[in-house]
C-alpha cells in the first residue's frame, strides 16, 4: 500500500462513517481483510474503505451480511479492487438522494401554514429520519418530503397526523423494498456471484438494478392509484344518501367522474 493512503483503524472508521467496533466486527466475520501490520500498528488502505462503503450500501438496501460475505470471499480469491470500487460507486449512485436543506428553526416553522411546530414534533421528525440537527439548524434530509408535508398542511392536515401517516407508510415501504431487494438478489445478484463477480458484468448488473428500482416505483404508483380510486369511490357511495339529502350529489358527479370516481 502507498504510505500516503495508509489509515489507522480510527481514521478508517471516521472516513467510512462507522465505529471502530464495527470495523473489528467485520474483520472477525472475515468481511474485511486484515490490516497491514507494521510493528504493533495495523494500517488500512483504500481497498478497505471501499469494502466498508460497499457493505454499508448493500446493507441499506436490505442485503444480509451472509450475502455480502460472498462478495468479500470473491475479492479475497483474487478479484481486482477496480471491480469492487466500480460496483460500490454504481450502487451508491443508484439511490443518490437530493441535497439536504438547512433551515433555521423559525424558517422551518413558517413553512407549515401557521401550525405550531413544537420541540416534540421536531424530536419525532428526527426519530423518523426526516430531519437532523446541526447546532441550532434543522437539516431536512429529503426536501421532497418537506415539500409534500408543507402542501398537506396547506389543505388542513395537522402536522402530528402527517407524521402518524408517514410512520405507517415508512413501515409499508420498507416491506415493499425488502421484497424487491429479494427479487434482485435471487435473479440478478446470485447469478452474478455464481459467475465469479465478473468485472464486465458490473455495469449491466447496476443498470438492471436501476431499471428494477424504476419499475418497482411505477408498480407501487399504479397500484396505489388504483387503490385510492377504489377506496374513494366506495367512500362516496357510502355517503350517497347524505349527498342526496343535501342536494349536492348531481353537482358533485361531474368533478368526481373527471377524477375517475363513481358517485
Amino acid at each position: 500500500m502507498d504510505d500516503e493512503s495508509l489509515m489507522t483503524i480510527e481514521s478508517l472508521a471516521a472516513a467510512a462513517g462507522t465505529a471502530t467496533s464495527t470495523v473489528r466486527m467485520y474483520q472477525s466475520r472475515a468481511l474485511l481483510p486484515p490490516p497491514e501490520r507494521r510493528g504493533r500498528i495495523g494500517y488500512y488502505g483504500p481497498g478497505h474503505l471501499a469494502r466498508l462503503r460497499l457493505i454499508a450500501s448493500l446493507q441499506q438496501e436490505g442485503f444480509s451480511l451472509a450475502s455480502i460475505k460472498r462478495l468479500t470471499d470473491a475479492w479475497e480469491s483474487g478479484r481486482g479492487l477496480d471491480d469492487v470500487l466500480g460496483l460500490e460507486a454504481q450502487v451508491s449512485s443508484t439511490w443518490a438522494g437530493e441535497e439536504p436543506v438547512r433551515l433555521k428553526p423559525a424558517q422551518f416553522a413558517r413553512l407549515f401554514s401557521g401550525q405550531k411546530v413544537t420541540p416534540s414534533v421536531i424530536r419525532r421528525a428526527r426519530r423518523l429520519g426526516l430531519v437532523s440537527m446541526d447546532g441550532l439548524d434543522i437539516v431536512v434530509r429529503n426536501p421532497k418530503f418537506l415539500e409534500i408535508g408543507t402542501e398537506l398542511t396547506r389543505i388542513g392536515i395537522p402536522v402530528s397526523e402527517i407524521l402518524d401517516e408517514f410512520e405507517v407508510l415508512q413501515s409499508m415501504t420498507d416491506s415493499i423494498a425488502e421484497r424487491f431487494t429479494g427479487v434482485f438478489e435471487r435473479h440478478m445478484w446470485d447469478p452474478f456471484v455464481a459467475a465469479g463477480l465478473p468485472g464486465d458484468q458490473i455495469r449491466p448488473l447496476t443498470q438492471a438494478l436501476q431499471r428494477l428500482s424504476t419499475l418497482a416505483e411505477s408498480v407501487v404508483e399504479v397500484a396505489l392509484s388504483e387503490a385510492l380510486r377504489r377506496r374513494a369511490s366506495e367512500f362516496l357511495a357510502g355517503q350517497a344518501s347524505r349527498l342526496d339529502e343535501a342536494g349536492v350529489r348531481d353537482g358533485l358527479r361531474p368533478a368526481a367522474r373527471a377524477a375517475g370516481l363513481d358517485v
